[in-house]
């Protein structure tokens, strides 16, 4: 039982429920508009030893 390839391509994209296979590069896609964007923040370090009063006392608000 040879399948020809066209066939076997129509056969898996009716199992998958696509209509054809095609690319979506460089173009518009409706409802991908829904992004969030990563910022990166800067980290502020606050001393810890070697401050008057020792370094056993709550971290005084530096914010």
């Amino acid at each position: 039982m040879d399948i020809d390839e066209d066939d076997e391509e129509a056969m898996m994209r009716k199992v998958m429920g696509f209509s054809t296979f095609k690319t979506t590069q460089n173009t518009k896609v409706p409802g991908n508009q829904i992004y969030g964007v990563r910022k990166e923040k800067k980290t502020v370090y606050r001393q810890y030893m070697n401050r008057d009063g020792g370094f056993n006392r709550p971290l005084s608000p530096g914010r």
